[in-house]
């Protein structure tokens, strides 16, 4: 009987035990270290072999002109020192690192201070709210030259448990000088505030108040411009870079491009406003580089002012029908411009075009199909002719009401250029009708040459027969029987004979007007290119300042200019925006 009781005891001392053993974290928090624990390198990259490591009881070293030890290189060396500390209560903590040369400092894995280039001495603060408890410190650091100082130092700095950010961590303060403790900070879906003369929240005031916003964001590798539309000042960081600093006051919109890693990128924008109306919008596109189209989207049909959304779209192949693009867009009354580069082999393609409402393409910079009007679903084509690389492709469309969809496509007509035929000695001759509002008859095959006269919409014309080398003109005969050049692209002349097919043209054509001279756009941060000279005419899209134009014409009172773009594309815009009015006098009169 003993033995048997015995037995149990025993069994029940075994439970017990694995019932507390059972209790035990699987992975118990480490405990607060008395010191840091030191590695050093012989290079600037943390990287190889480590030279020495040892415990130091604090981070605070100015080696001056030496090194840490005798085993280390004064120069061209680097460290790491990590630790696990107890912060005794919880708070907001200011972590504080001073560093000649690079530095950086996380807590708890986060990235809170970074400084990792060749610099003199300076000191950078972070703060960052902690939970009473232990957490994980680590700091890295590398010597360039000369003078060596690594030092990190934290106090409490008070304050409550931040507000969950999932967007712009936005910072407001009721100071314009971004100084003091921000009285509200909160998650902002984007920067796209336009205040008047209110204020952002009940706790800022309505002037004289500034804000910052950070956060980090995807991009692919690429060429972006971004766009800043303030009232009053801005500043403008994109990966570590200041890219806009304008702290100014005045309504104004300020633009400036920077080439981008593919990764994430940090952003941080700061803003003050002054007194009247209040607007902080930030916007950005993609310029160059691989990856999808780079969609903008307005809330209006008219492409103007700041998109609500950009994003990238892997095709432009929607059919939204009455419903929206996405959140913050409306179902009706909104356009979209998509933007993209692409590598093509040299030869004719068809560009093809679906859509409800408005839609036009700009393929190398001319424009190949142009359907900017109310309509329902309906397709446009174009064809050019490609040279081998990379070609930068434009797409606008807007919804007007109803039905919204949009579809571009293209396939290769000729996979080279079409060869040039041996001239027949009896072209086959033909006719001619034009399908756009207005065709331009030129003295010779090219833009470059003198505008005779203009002809309408389902005007007819008589063909001789011959065209250019690029099959892209045609030559006509006019009522006086001059010879003459008309476009032979098929969205302006409709023929009853293949333009391809025809001889190419040996004889000789005027010699082309030289050019009345050239201008820059001034007087404005973008100014609209239209398709004719008044407002009235459709955008064709926004020039940037600076930009030099080639100047053609204007119109009788020289108020509207017609120019060539660096790519080729040809409009009108207001002369108040172009330099060198001195040479407008001499530009032929091209419109009313």
């Amino acid at each position: 009987m003993k033995k048997h009781k015995l037995t149990l005891v025993f069994l029940a001392a075994a439970m017990l035990l694995g019932s507390l053993l059972a209790f035990v974290p699987a992975n118990p928090l480490l405990a607060a270290d008395n010191s840091w624990q030191a590695t050093y390198w012989n290079n600037k990259t943390l990287s190889g072999t480590a030279v020495l490591q040892r415990n130091e009881s604090e981070l605070n070293h100015d080696w001056g002109d030496g090194a840490p030890d005798a085993t280390i290189d004064k120069d061209l060396f680097s460290a790491r020192w990590t630790r696990s500390i107890n912060f005794p209560t919880s708070s907001a903590y200011r972590f504080t690192a001073t560093m000649d040369d690079g530095m950086r400092v996380y807590v708890d894995n986060v990235l809170i201070i970074d400084s990792w280039w060749d610099s003199q001495v300076h000191s950078l603060s972070a703060d960052v709210y902690l939970n009473a408890g232990d957490h994980a410190v680590k700091v890295e650091y590398y010597e360039a030259g000369g003078d060596a100082i690594a030092k990190l130092a934290w106090t409490a700095v008070g304050g409550t448990a931040p507000v969950p950010i999932a967007n712009w961590k936005g910072e407001y303060f009721n100071n314009t000088s971004l100084s003091g403790n921000p009285v509200l900070v909160r998650d902002d879906a984007s920067i796209n505030f336009d205040w008047g003369v209110g204020s952002p929240a009940a706790t800022v005031v309505a002037d004289q108040f500034s804000a910052r916003w950070t956060r980090s964001l995807n991009f692919d590798a690429g060429r972006y411009r971004f766009i800043v539309q303030v009232d009053d000042g801005a500043r403008l960081w994109v990966n570590n870079q200041l890219l806009i600093n304008q702290w100014v006051n005045g309504n104004t919109t300020y633009s400036a491009e920077i080439d981008l890693p593919s990764g994430s990128v940090p952003i941080q924008m700061e803003y003050f406003e002054n007194v009247g109306g209040a607007v902080a919008k930030l916007s950005w596109v993609k310029l160059s580089g691989s990856g999808d189209w780079t969609g903008q989207y307005f809330n209006n049909k008219t492409l103007s002012g700041s998109p609500v959304l950009t994003r990238n779209d892997s095709q432009i192949n929607f059919n939204w029908g009455s419903s929206s693009p996405a959140t913050g867009i409306n179902s009706d009354n909104f356009s979209v411009r998509w933007n993209r580069s692409l590598n093509f082999a040299a030869g004719r393609y068809r560009f093809t075009a679906t859509s409800d409402d408005g839609v036009r393409m700009w393929v190398n910079g001319q424009l190949v199909i142009n359907g900017w009007t109310d309509h329902t679903p309906q397709t446009f084509s174009g064809e050019i002719d490609l040279p081998n690389g990379s070609v930068p492709l434009q797409v606008e469309y807007y919804e007007s009401t109803g039905g919204a969809q949009v579809q571009i496509s293209w396939t290769t007509v000729t996979t080279t250029p079409a060869p040039t035929p041996t001239p027949s000695p009896s072209p086959t001759v033909g006719t001619g009708t034009v399908v756009s509002s207005y065709l331009n008859v030129r003295t010779g095959p090219g833009i470059q040459y003198s505008i005779i006269t203009t002809l309408v919409k389902n005007q007819t014309v008589n063909l001789t027969g011959y065209r250019s080398a690029d099959a892209n003109w045609v030559q006509i005969t006019m009522p006086n029987g001059t010879k003459a050049w008309v476009s032979g692209k098929s969205y302006y002349l409709q023929t009853n004979v293949n333009i391809a097919n025809m001889p190419v043209w040996q004889g000789t054509a005027p010699t082309p007007a030289p050019s009345s001279g050239t201008g820059n756009i001034t007087n404005a941060y973008y100014v609209n290119l239209r398709t004719g000279p008044g407002v009235s005419y459709p955008v064709i899209t926004a020039v940037p300042s600076g930009t030099n134009v080639t100047l053609l014409g204007r119109n009788s009172s020289t108020t509207w200019l017609k120019m060539r773009l660096p790519n080729g594309t040809i409009g009108w815009m207001n002369a108040y925006y172009v330099s060198n009015s001195a040479a407008f006098a001499s530009l032929p009169v091209l419109g009313g």
